[in-house]
């Protein structure tokens, strides 16, 4: 953990306290919010540091980054407290000698500044809805602001304007003579407030910043308040979505509980799953926003759109899961909905938001937001240049961007290639002529790869068995079989999936009588990938067809493809890939020397040497690889044209980077020596459906060809439209279905469905 995650951390748990202290001030209290409610609010805040959170310490603050103020305001977001992030934010915009009073008096508690940004509109740009002129040497202020929250309560403003130097930021007092504010309630109790300017006179001291100063200044403002109002959505919303999982699992209806139903279970993966990438989207942003990278602005978009969308359908699903009770005023859940609904419409609209992130990625120059996210050190960037020379060198161009796996001699030749360059095995000691490379190694391949559009090779071999017999294997089957699996003279295949024990793997039939030194394999397996060209085979089969526990009865075995009674029926797919095939056993003998561990633990090898591997599969290279290739296709189509379509691939886009967010927080998590854990279900999950989303929507861009076998050639590279569409139908179901990691995390994430047995 870095020194700026702990002192979040420690951040983030005093405010957690200090939001548990002041509930009674809080929406949950229920009580009138009042000016003499709010009076003893800024005091609290004062009392507890926070309304200096954003000041340089020189200037009497704390000076904190916006990542830390994010952790605060998530924190009191679970709590509904009052408005606190326009305050934190306008405070450092406080800093000019005729304005010293002003602050000494905020950070006491004793006055209450906000920014004054929005106009009205969807598209409102910097200074939009306010003019600065010059009347001789006044200064006067024309024009509205809207949805400020809490306005009527401040004792000044801080205004965005265009003015004779461009951009102007100036602090208008609310007794300022031309101000004209009326104010109305939201749906959640409090007040927003729309502010006239008809010829307001502007104090030169009140002049914080125009021109490029002023722009900076903006920014300074704007970023971490449009960020830290996501984070507070998202500890609203989180606090809400743990409340019903609560009144899920005690709910009782036909004598089960609530979160018993795996419909309603799925349904609550799926909103965990969405709060979780807002999150690690949002908190991303904040790190980002703090380092000034270009792209900023759009990554902030992106996250308060998330944030507001997310917020929508987390209020719709907890009402409907509480059923009657929560659309009762008795019932805290519509606080939170209420406060949710009315977070999303301060500082712009999650549409608005949308809108800006969509057209600003189509600017000529755009940042590659997708790029803020790497990490990468000096090392790592230099095994990154090596790896793309090498693909650009040795990689003919017949064998990128195939839609489906590469034919049988082109993947051994490559899988050569690599094996030569001593890349073919990077989770593999040296001891056994691996790579033995780190996780960023790992990333680092993976991601050349799957940007240079390489074939796809099976990872049955290095990626499955191999890891198995290197941790379990004997020093026999070691010998054996290694060598030959990173030279591809033996291709091999899985034996898992059966008739009936697909998902249910547990439930599989197949069966290996034990006589004497060998097994007696019969039964059946089906989707078995290159069974058809597989020179060996690692299955799984019943052993003990008594154990008490239906895994504890399978074991582990090799099994050589050419043994007489087994017979092999190939599988072609939808999109026409001869990648399937069903495998039948009768009467096979196996030596018992081929029984990988011990007799009837094979389950728990199956699962052991997994969990690493998802860190590099389940990485969002790929989906970001099929993003370029939909915008690619939708320039070339004119399909980016269409402002519907943009939006609509914004929102795929949005969520491609909240992806990435999170699969960047759980690899720093694995850095720090922890494990991916039902992460990696989450992982695939969301890989998987976006996957498919984008695959839907490169169809969309394309227009009539949408349907077409043959590729398109955009630019140098191919893209196979009809046939990725087709491909893509197999995301949800590989691996472990969509429904299967659905399962996991309902019950071993979100305690649903655990019932006690009658």
């Amino acid at each position: 953990m870095s020194e700026l995650d702990e002192s979040a951390g420690m951040i983030a748990e005093q405010a957690t306290r200090f939001a548990d202290q002041n509930s009674a001030l809080s929406l949950l209290a229920r009580t009138a919010d009042d000016a003499t409610q709010h009076a003893k609010w800024l005091l609290e805040l004062a009392r507890g540091g926070w309304t200096g959170l954003r000041v340089l310490e020189d200037q009497g603050g704390s000076g904190l980054s916006t990542y830390e103020l994010c952790h605060v305001s998530e924190a009191f977001g679970h709590k509904l407290l009052p408005g606190f992030v326009p305050l934190a934010a306008a405070a450092r915009c406080l800093v000019t000698p005729s304005l010293e009073p002003l602050l000494e008096r905020l950070l006491e508690g004793r006055a209450f500044v906000l920014p004054a940004l929005q106009s009205a509109g969807l598209r409102p740009s910097p200074g939009h809805g306010s003019k600065i002129e010059k009347h001789g040497e006044a200064l006067r202020l024309n024009g509205s602001k809207h949805v400020i929250p809490d306005g009527e309560l401040a004792e000044g403003f801080i205004v965005d304007a265009k003015g004779p130097e461009g951009l102007t930021l100036v602090y208008v007092p609310r007794a300022a003579q031309g101000l004209a504010l009326d104010a109305q309630t939201m749906v959640d109790g409090t007040r927003i407030a729309t502010i006239k300017f008809e010829d307001v006179h502007i104090d030169r001291g009140h002049v914080l910043a125009s021109g490029s100063a002023g722009e900076g200044l903006l920014d300074a403002l704007r970023h971490p308040l449009q960020i830290a109002l996501a984070a507070e959505t998202v500890g609203c919303a989180h606090e809400l979505f743990e409340r019903t999982l609560a009144y899920m699992r005690t709910r009782r209806q036909f004598g089960r509980s609530l979160g018993a139903f795996q419909a309603l279970q799925h349904r609550a993966v799926d909103v965990f799953c969405d709060i979780e990438l807002t999150k690690a989207l949002v908190m991303e942003a904040a790190r980002i926003t703090d380092a000034g990278r270009p792209g900023t602005l759009e990554l902030i978009a992106a996250a308060r759109a998330r944030a507001g969308f997310m917020a929508e359908r987390i209020g719709k699903w907890a009402v409907q899961m509480h059923g009657a009770m929560g659309f009762t005023e008795e019932c805290d859940v519509g606080l939170f909905v209420k406060r949710l609904l009315s977070l999303t419409r301060l500082y712009r609209t999650p549409q608005s938001h949308r809108r800006r992130f969509a057209d600003s990625t189509w600017e000529p120059g755009a940042a590659n937001l997708f790029e803020l996210f790497r990490s990468d050190t000096e090392s790592d960037a230099a095994f990154r240049r090596q790896v793309r020379r090498f693909l650009d060198q040795e990689l003919p161009a017949r064998l990128c961007d195939l839609p489906t796996r590469p034919r049988v001699e082109d993947a051994i030749w490559w899988h050569r290639k690599l094996n030569d360059r001593g890349w073919i095995a990077p989770n593999w000691p040296k001891a056994h002529g691996g790579m033995e490379a780190s996780v960023e190694e790992r990333l680092v391949l993976f991601e050349e790869m799957a940007r240079k559009g390489a074939p796809e090779l099976s990872s049955q071999a290095i990626y499955h068995i191999g890891p198995i017999i290197i941790r379990f294997g004997t020093p026999e089957q070691k010998a054996k079989h290694l060598p030959p699996m990173l030279t591809a003279e033996r291709l091999w295949c899985q034996g898992y999936s059966e008739p009936n024990s697909g998902s249910d793997l547990a439930s599989l039939r197949t069966t290996a009588r034990v006589e004497g030194d060998r097994l007696i394999v019969n039964g059946q397996k089906i989707w078995t990938t290159g069974a058809h060209h597989a020179h060996w085979m690692f299955a799984l089969v019943r052993t003990d067809p008594e154990a008490a526990d239906r895994r504890n009865g399978i074991s582990m075995i090799l099994i050589d493809m050419m043994s007489k009674g087994i017979t092999v029926r190939p599988i072609r797919t939808i999109s026409g890939e001869d990648e399937f095939a069903e495998v039948f056993f009768d009467n096979v003998e196996v030596p018992a020397e081929n029984v990988v561990g011990k007799l009837n633990e094979g389950w728990k090898l199956a699962n052991a040497v997994l969990e690493t591997e998802r860190i590099t599969s389940g990485s969002p290279q790929k989906v970001i690889v099929l993003l370029d290739r939909v915008r690619r296709v939708a320039e070339a189509t004119g399909a980016s044209e269409d402002a519907a379509f943009r939006e609509r691939l914004a929102d795929a886009e949005i969520d491609v980077l909240a992806f990435q967010a999170a699969f960047a927080r759980m690899l720093d998590h694995v850095k720090a020596g922890g494990t991916p854990g039902t992460a990696s279900s989450a992982m695939k999950l969301v890989n998987a459906e976006l996957a498919q989303t984008l695959a839907d929507i490169l169809v969309e861009a394309s227009g009539s060809l949408g349907a077409g076998l043959e590729p398109m050639l955009i630019g140098d590279r191919s893209v196979a439209v009809g046939t990725s569409y087709l491909q893509a139908r197999r995301q949800t179901i590989y691996g472990g279905t969509s429904e299967i990691q659905r399962n996991i995390i309902a019950k071993r994430v979100l305690d649903l469905g655990n019932d006690p047995k009658r």
